[in-house]
């Protein structure tokens, strides 16, 4: 047994072990937790400015909610994008984007106010989520690699 290798194996394990199951609940907000902050058309733990880092699921791209929508579309322009079935995300200047429904993304989205409305809003377009998850999984791996070579290893 290698205690080296095999202590080395713990330690990145545990970091992996945080990562997939701590980094998202510690280090962003969920859409649906942003909805459900929504009163009116205000949001209760936020102040115009604030950004927060935002992940979900997209289920639709380029449809702003009926009864606001001409209004956000008038002040900002952009590409709305709803997350988690009710959140809307701004992308701000932009035209086009790549995104498609079902897609997990991520963003830091910043709360601006327009005509007595806020919404969030996000400069560029929003990251693949999948990526920092497969990142927090391969660190598992090679933790538990790792653990077994120095366990096997004289």
């Amino acid at each position: 047994m290698n205690k080296r290798i095999l202590s080395t194996g713990i330690i990145v394990l545990i970091f992996g072990l945080f990562f997939a199951l701590a980094f998202w609940p510690l280090f962003g907000v969920s859409g649906e937790e942003l909805t459900d902050d929504q009163d009116g058309n205000q949001y209760e733990s936020y102040e115009e400015g604030d950004t927060v880092i935002a992940y979900g699921t997209i289920t639709a791209v380029d449809e702003y909610p009926d009864e606001i929508g001409d209004i956000i579309e008038n002040i900002v322009g952009g590409i709305p994008v709803e997350i988690d079935d009710e959140f809307i995300v701004i992308l701000a200047d932009q035209d086009s984007t790549d995104l498609e429904v079902g897609e997990d993304v991520y963003g830091q989205l910043t709360l601006n106010e327009g005509l007595g409305i806020e919404y969030w809003a996000h400069d560029g377009d929003l990251r693949s989520k999948q990526t920092i998850d497969y990142f927090s999984y391969s660190l598992v791996g090679v933790g538990i690699t790792l653990g077994a070579i120095g366990i096997i290893k004289d």
